[in-house]
This record gives C-alpha cells, structure tokens and sequence, in this order.
C-alpha cells in the first residue's frame, strides 16, 4: 500500500491514464481568426488523420477547395472529400503553395504536391526548397542544422542540385 491509502497497482493504473488519453491529439482550425478545436478531427497516436464528414463540413475552403489544420505540431491541407496531407511547417503555419506545389515529409524525404494533393512525383529528398521560376533546390545527405535564436534552421551539408517540375535534375 501506498503511503495515500490506495494499493500500489491502483496507482500505477491511474498514472497511466493520462498518457493514453493524450495519445490521440485534436485538430484545431486555421480558418477562423481564434484556434478553435475542430469538432470530429483527431490525430491519432500512430499520426493518422481522421476527420468525420461532419468536421469537413465546419471548415471554409479556398477558391482550390482547401482548408489548413493543425493537430500536435503537425500542419495538414484537407479537401472538402477527406483527402489530407500533412505538410511541413513554414513561417508558423503550413508550407505556402509556390507555382502550385506545396511541400510534405514521406517517409523521411521530402515529396512536392499540387493543390490536389496529389504528388508531383516521388519523394526522394532529404530536403527542398520552393518552387521558383520553375526551379527548386534539393539536397541529398543533407540534414537540419542548429536553429538560432529566432528558432530558423538551416540544412547542413549533402550534395545540393536543382530541379525541374517533374522532378528531374538540371544541369
């Protein structure tokens, strides 16, 4: 028994339920001026996203049919259908669209998207820069720096090169 009266195994039991009911994380809205919860949103422990229809239905869309959330640290774009991709965070809010391509981590690499969601070709990046004129940077073997005191992080390191919209290195 513990010093409070209750069996040691109660005890046990009650300090884990805090962290199960953190597992699962809600979604808050950016559309509106105020972080609000989005009701019917959550990321699960595993990071999934799941959103009921009836969550979908809260949310204002843009002229492309989108709508940004934050669940955890992680950023998502959804559409109106459920689809979502969780993008990287950029200026404290999700990866701008840049020539009509956002950027998400798969897997560890670093993947462009149209405002469909839908790749424009495989991730296969350690990481990459915006869309410009056509053109992007990315690095192989590179990986995040230090951030500095304003909490920016510069990539280290690897072999820059840049690319074109379909993914293809340029000379």
């Amino acid at each position: 028994r513990h010093a409070a009266g209750l069996p040691v195994a109660a005890l046990l039991s009650l300090a884990t339920v805090p962290a199960i009911a953190l597992a699962d994380e809600a979604c808050y809205r950016m559309d509106t001026d105020a972080f609000k919860i989005l009701e019917g949103c959550k990321r699960t422990g595993d990071g999934r996203l799941i959103v009921a229809e009836t969550a979908l239905a809260q949310l204002e869309y843009d002229a492309d049919g989108l709508s940004a959330i934050i669940a955890g640290k992680q950023h998502y774009y959804l559409r109106r259908d459920g689809r979502n991709l969780p993008v990287i965070t950029y200026d404290n809010g999700p990866d701008y669209f840049e020539e009509g391509l956002t950027r998400s981590m798969v897997d560890g690499r670093i993947g462009y998207y149209d405002r469909q969601l839908q790749p424009a070709f495989a991730a296969r990046f350690d990481w990459g820069w915006p869309f410009k004129d056509g053109i992007a940077e990315v690095c192989q073997d590179c990986a995040p720096g230090k951030p500095d005191p304003g909490g920016h992080t510069a990539i280290e390191g690897g072999k820059h090169y840049r690319i074109d919209r379909q993914g293809k290195a340029l000379p």
